[in-house]
């Protein structure tokens, strides 16, 4: 047994905090439990390399709701220097092989795409020689029976005169009921959301919010890992875990007075509320985790 490290006991600590279990981790993770285990104990002699013992012990502090960039700094000591190792000679000739062969590919393929593209570029030249050939050899009677059928098309065409007319007040209502439906659309937009969002207080990357509307409608979106929470303030969590990039999820919270949301990494994440874009009470840069209270006072 390898006794806990500074860094290991704080992991620890955040994650027992939470009620959280090796194996719940691990679930949230996809870490293996026994990966886990070593973070806690500093046993990074079994991690696949340096750079997972890192990529792990971010994974294990964003589930926890704990800064990695924070733990990096405070810790720098404990954790291996990723930048520091070295790629094994034998993975070095491997990935050189590969290269060597690919190159090889390329070179006996070179030959058949240079032959197809000449042979492209030949019908090419071949098609614009006939075509205009055709068009010279046209019969001068061809034409002229053209240029009779035109004619007979414009007297047909000024005969109808009525239907012209009726043509062209059927396309001036059309084009008017078009700009009537894009007028109204836009003073739709124009009309201003009746959400109202007020920051009360902020301290550290806590800060409380006074929201007030007819409806209370959050929207989370990711483009990164981030550790997201969405409880009420009796405690109910109505989602509590790691979402990863592209994903979305929105939360009908209208008949709730308070609502916690913990965003683990704010860079990541997009939040909207009743369809406006949530601008953090703290600057993300200075605080990735945050929790945010929301009062919500039905209209």
């Amino acid at each position: 047994m390898f006794p806990l490290t500074e860094l290991g006991k704080r992991l620890k600590e955040a994650r027992e905090q939470r009620n959280m279990s090796l194996d719940d981790l691990q679930e949230i993770t996809k870490i293996q439990k026994r990966y886990l285990i070593a973070i806690e104990q500093g046993n990074y002699v079994i991690m696949p390399g340096k750079f997972y013992v890192r990529a792990f012990i971010r994974q294990y502090a964003e589930a926890v709701g704990l800064d990695p960039e924070e733990l990096f700094e405070q810790y720098a000591n404990e954790i291996p220097n990723a930048q520091q190792e070295e790629l094994p000679g034998e993975l070095s000739r491997v990935k050189s092989r590969q290269l060597s062969e690919q190159g090889e590919k390329v070179l006996n393929i070179l030959p058949k795409i240079l032959i197809g593209m000449l042979a492209v570029g030949v019908a090419v030249v071949l098609w614009f020689f006939f075509q205009n050939r055709t068009m010279d050899e046209q019969p001068q009677e061809q034409v002229i029976n053209e240029e009779t059928e035109f004619e007979q098309s414009e007297q047909v065409n000024e005969q109808q005169p009525e239907k012209q007319n009726e043509q062209q007040s059927e396309k001036q209502n059309e084009q008017q009921s078009e700009k009537q439906n894009e007028q109204q659309l836009e003073k739709e937009q124009e009309q201003p959301s009746t959400a109202m969002i007020k920051v009360v207080d902020t301290n550290g990357r806590k800060s409380t919010l006074e929201v007030t509307g007819e409806q209370l409608i959050i929207d989370i979106a990711t483009k990164g890992d981030a550790w997201i929470e969405v409880k009420n303030g009796k405690g109910k969590a109505f989602t509590r875990k790691m979402m990863y990039a592209n994903q979305a999820e929105t939360f009908d919270l209208t008949n709730e007075t308070e609502v916690l949301l913990v965003i683990g990494q704010t860079l990541n994440t997009e939040v909207k509320i009743n369809g406006q874009t949530l601008q953090y009470p703290v600057n993300p840069s200075d605080h990735v985790r945050q929790d945010i209270t929301i009062v919500y006072k039905k209209q």
